[in-house]
Order: C-alpha cells, then sequence, then structure tokens
C-alpha cells in the first residue's frame, strides 16, 4: 500500500504542469501563478501504476458544479473518494468535470497534492478574451526549493498590506476586490477562506473577517 502511494504521489515532469491566473493586483499587470497537473497526465499516472482495469470514475452533475468519485483496486478491494468542483468560465460543463477529477485525485489519494506546497509567485499577465493569461510560462517552485533558472524580475512579492486589494479573477465577483467582496457579502468572503487554493486569498479572508 504505502509503495503504491509512493508511485502516485511522485512528482510530475514539467510538461505535464499548467498554470492558470489566481488573483490579480489592482491595476491588473501581474498575477498569481497557479500551478496544477493536466487530467490526462492524472489518468496516464494511474494506468501507469494500478493498471486500466484497477480505476474508475463517475460523476454527479450538484448545483453549480459536479462531484466525481474515483475509485481505485487495491488488494481486490476498491476504495472510493469524492471530492467536486464548481463549472467554469470556458467550457463550463468539460472544465468542471475535469477540475472535480483533479481535485479527488488530489484530495483523495494525493495525486498531484505537491503543488499546494508551490510558492505564492506572481508574473506579468496580459488580456486574453475575458479573462488573462502569463506573458511568459511560469515555473514552479516549491516551498522548499531556492530559486533557480528565474530572473528577480520575473517574479514579485505583492506587498503584504495590499493583499485585500487582491482582485478576484473567477466566480460570480470576478473584477471585485476582496474589500469590495466583503462589504457586500461576507458568507462568499468565508467561503474563499475555507475553499480557496490561493494562501494569499485565504489570509487575506482571515484578516477580513477577524476586523
Amino acid at each position: 500500500m504505502n509503495n503504491l502511494l509512493e508511485k502516485l504521489r511522485e512528482h510530475f515532469d514539467e510538461n505535464d504542469l499548467e498554470f492558470r491566473v489566481g488573483a490579480t493586483n489592482t491595476d491588473k499587470t501581474m498575477g498569481l501563478a497557479l500551478a496544477y497537473v493536466q487530467a490526462r497526465a492524472i489518468q496516464n499516472r494511474l494506468d501507469e501504476v494500478v493498471g486500466i482495469e484497477n480505476w474508475k470514475v463517475s460523476y454527479k452533475e450538484i448545483q453549480g458544479g459536479f462531484l466525481c468519485t474515483l475509485s481505485i483496486r487495491i488488494n481486490n478491494e476498491w476504495i472510493s473518494k469524492e471530492d467536486g468542483a464548481s463549472i467554469t468560465d470556458y467550457e463550463s460543463v468539460k472544465g468542471g468535470i475535469s477540475n472535480a477529477f483533479k481535485r479527488v485525485a488530489s484530495s483523495g489519494f494525493g495525486i498531484g497534492r505537491y503543488l499546494y506546497n508551490a510558492r505564492n509567485c506572481w508574473y506579468a499577465i496580459k488580456p486574453q478574451g475575458k479573462g488573462f493569461v502569463f506573458a511568459e510560462t511560469p515555473k514552479l517552485q516549491l516551498n522548499k526549493d531556492a530559486p533557480k533558472d528565474n530572473k528577480k524580475e520575473d517574479i514579485i512579492e505583492i506587498p503584504k498590506n495590499d493583499v485585500q486589494d487582491i482582485v478576484v479573477n473567477f466566480g460570480k465577483y470576478k473584477g471585485h476586490t476582496l474589500k469590495d467582496i466583503y462589504k457586500n457579502d461576507i458568507n462568499y468572503i468565508k467561503y474563499l477562506r475555507d475553499k480557496s487554493n490561493d494562501i494569499d486569498i485565504v489570509k487575506s479572508c482571515e484578516k477580513l473577517l477577524a476586523s
């Protein structure tokens, strides 16, 4: 069991990782890089480690998103875990299903969970469609790692006293700062505090709720 879990939780090749823009600064020139592993890479990992006949998924539509059940057969016993995700702005159904799968793989079996230990790095962004993309591809840096290939100007730390001015770049309050959201919908701030993967957003929400 331990050996199997270790293999499932091994780090992925950089080519299997992608980055999306999380929070943005107030003038929307810099964005927080959030790393995630591609769903196909997780599927390949499961095929290689447990075999195609020893894992399966099912999905259930819930309000605003999808619940994914990932089951792995270990010692002839099926072990199932569940997690969910909301629909996305782009390709809402496909995106929601994919995110639910990636979440349960991480929360349930630790696949790609190390990405939650990524450093909070900010990169230059540019508008694309209704959102933003990075001007150049970010590089993953874990908190235990020292900077290697990144130039100093590539990574900008947002001053701590500006953290509550972060602009949310997703969901129903897309384009609003956390301060504005707090004034109008404190329950959403509580939701972000409990559910967000962005440590700056979590800390900012905690600070707002404690004020």
